[in-house]
């Protein structure tokens, strides 16, 4: 096994590249409310005076969005890089992305949603340790408890082990190890097949969608198994699937319960441990995971620690 590499914590005063890699700015209020957020953190934004000039769907063009991450990466001043948000791009410009910068000066890589595609692809590449949580523009929005998880992974205290109510054991009596995988599935599909696709044996795989009907989520599941991912996975953890967040507490309940249901009956002859619930996607509660990190799933206790 590589060794793993993990990002220089950061400090009072450290400077954040926020990047742009996937989709257009267009919540503008969640964007300077994330700023004044990590100004309150003590941490100084850096981004540009223009914002992006967009692209259609896209932040810029996917030469520009990659330079624009390139650049942030080795500017030596730059601590750190947050996506400004997710959306979709991240699968066009990550093979422009270069990586003898990002394997000689470790810094954190933060975002979620469409981000994951750079989580898995640059984690399976160079072994570096990135933060899956929330974006620039989704921060202020997020849980207090989520916003001091976020900045307790950024400051170097990823390992403190995340021990939360109401994650559901729905399979498991032990202890499960394996670095942290996934992500948003939707876009954790689109690597399958293609160069950036990472390594599922032995893993803990994450999954979290938004927006996305049960027919749609039982598509990609099955198709994840019909692959052969989900067969020697180490655990899944089932993060939050939420159609909107207006959802109606009962059918929330229903849809989250016949996705667990779908992924229990998929890896039913496994024997794979299996939670559900945990507070990771789209939804005000988007807990930071080390992607990458060595895992421990105890579904004694329902605690997830870090190695």
């Amino acid at each position: 096994m590589r060794e793993q590499y993990s990002p220089a914590p950061l400090k009072p005063g450290a400077v954040i590249g926020i990047i742009a890699p996937a989709g257009q700015i267009r919540d503008r209020q969640g964007f300077d409310a994330g700023i004044k957020v990590l100004q309150e953190m003590g941490f100084e934004p850096r981004f540009p005076r223009d914002l992006w000039p967009g692209n259609g769907y896209l932040a810029d063009s996917d030469a520009a969005r990659a330079e624009e991450f390139n650049r942030m990466w080795a500017t030596p001043e730059v601590s750190a890089l947050l996506a400004a948000r997710g959306g979709y791009g991240c699968l066009r410009m990550a093979g422009l992305i270069d990586l003898a910068p990002v394997r000689a000066t470790p810094k954190a890589l933060i975002g979620f949603s469409d981000i994951s595609v750079l989580h898995n692809f640059i984690g399976q590449e160079t072994n570096l340790i990135s933060f899956h949580g929330p974006t620039l523009s989704t921060l202020a929005g997020s849980s207090k408890e989520s916003r001091e998880r976020w900045y307790q992974c950024v400051t170097g205290n990823w390992r403190a082990p995340l021990q939360i109510k109401g994650v559901e054991v729905l399979r498991g009596a032990e202890e499960a190890r394996g670095r942290l995988l996934g992500g948003n599935l939707s876009s954790l599909l689109t690597l399958l097949a293609t160069p950036f696709e990472p390594e599922f044996v032995g893993r803990i795989l994450f999954l979290e969608d938004v927006g996305e009907p049960l027919y749609r989520i039982d598509r990609m599941l099955t198709q994840l198994w019909l692959a052969g991912k989900l067969r020697r996975l180490a655990g899944i953890i089932l993060g939050d699937f939420s159609l909107a967040g207006n959802m109606e507490t009962n059918e929330k309940i229903r849809h989250h319960e016949a996705i667990w249901g779908r992924v229990l009956q998929l890896t039913a002859n496994t024997g794979i441990p299996v939670w559900g619930g945990f507070p990771v996607g789209h939804g005000l509660e988007n807990m930071t995971l080390p992607h990458g990190a060595e895992a421990v799933m105890d579904s004694r206790n329902g605690q997830l620690s870090f190695l």
